[in-house]
């Protein structure tokens, strides 16, 4: 019986060492099929972290990529870690608002997702004073109890 077992072993690290290496060889490939497919005007996500829009695509070696309006810049293709679908490209530009925030705005009172706001109303807080706020020392000015 413990003769069956140092070959079984072996047999059961050898499968899992070659479909490892099967999924490794197929993820590498697909990588390398989007790398070579991009197209002047794809939206882009590099390995940086930084989004842009390929402007030339010509070259096999390297792809030139809009980082900022007029502010283009060369990368190796190698570099290019996905490509951005067109629905979610619109949050990879500077100033990009998402569509929860406050829309419309009417004096103080916001109309939002959830419903609406008032800033204006203060009911409940009129009994209050300051010393009936007790703040911790990361969130105001200290007073004598919170020195502790």
């Amino acid at each position: 019986m413990e003769s069956l077992l140092f070959p079984l072993l072996l047999v059961l690290l050898a499968g899992f060492m070659f479909f490892s290496m099967r999924k490794q060889k197929k993820r590498a490939a697909e990588m390398q099929d989007m790398q070579n497919s991009i197209q002047t005007g794809t939206r882009i996500q590099l390995t940086s972290g930084l989004f842009g829009t390929v402007i030339d695509s010509s070259s096999s070696d390297y792809i030139d990529v809009e980082i900022a309006t007029g502010v283009v810049t060369r990368w190796n293709r190698l570099a290019i870690m996905k490509v951005v679908s067109t629905e979610d490209a619109a949050a990879t530009y500077a100033g990009y608002v998402p569509p929860s925030a406050p829309l419309t705005a009417d004096g103080d009172e916001f109309s939002t997702i959830d419903g609406t706001v008032n800033y204006d109303d203060a009911s409940g807080y009129d009994d209050l004073d300051d010393t009936d706020v007790n703040l911790r020392k990361d969130q105001g000015p200290s007073s004598p109890d919170s020195e502790k």
